[in-house]
C-alpha cells in the first residue's frame, strides 16, 4: 500500500523539502527547515524555519534551488551547534567519596 503524504504550502509555496534537527537533549524534533516552491512568484524559493508544521518563519527567498538548499544547510548546521540542542556533558565523578 502506497501512502502519500500530504503536500504542505504556506503563502503559495509549495513544501518541496525539508529537514528536522533533532535535539539531543530531549530527542524532539521541534524545529524544522523546509524549502517552498512557487513558480509565479519573483523569488520562486524560499527556506523557512517551521515550528509544529504550520508555523512558518524567517524566510530567505532566493531565485535558485540551489541558493535555497545552501542556505536550509547554513540553518541545520548553525542548529546543530546550538547549545539547546546538545546536552551538556556529564560530570566527572571524584572516586574521593567525601
Amino acid at each position: 500500500m502506497i501512502v502519500e503524504e500530504e503536500k504542505r504550502s504556506n503563502g503559495g509555496y509549495e513544501i518541496i523539502e525539508g529537514c528536522t534537527v533533532v535535539s539531543e537533549a530531549n530527542y524532539t524534533g521541534d524545529t524544522e527547515l523546509v524549502i517552498g516552491h512557487n513558480p509565479k512568484a519573483p523569488n520562486p524559493y524560499v527556506c523557512w524555519y517551521c515550528k509544529g508544521g504550520d508555523n512558518y518563519f524567517w524566510g530567505y527567498y532566493c531565485n535558485e534551488l540551489s541558493a535555497a538548499r545552501e542556505k536550509l544547510n547554513e540553518r541545520y548546521q548553525t542548529e546543530s551547534r546550538m547549545p539547546y540542542n546538545n546536552p551538556p556533558a556529564p560530570k566527572q565523578r571524584n572516586d574521593d567519596n567525601r
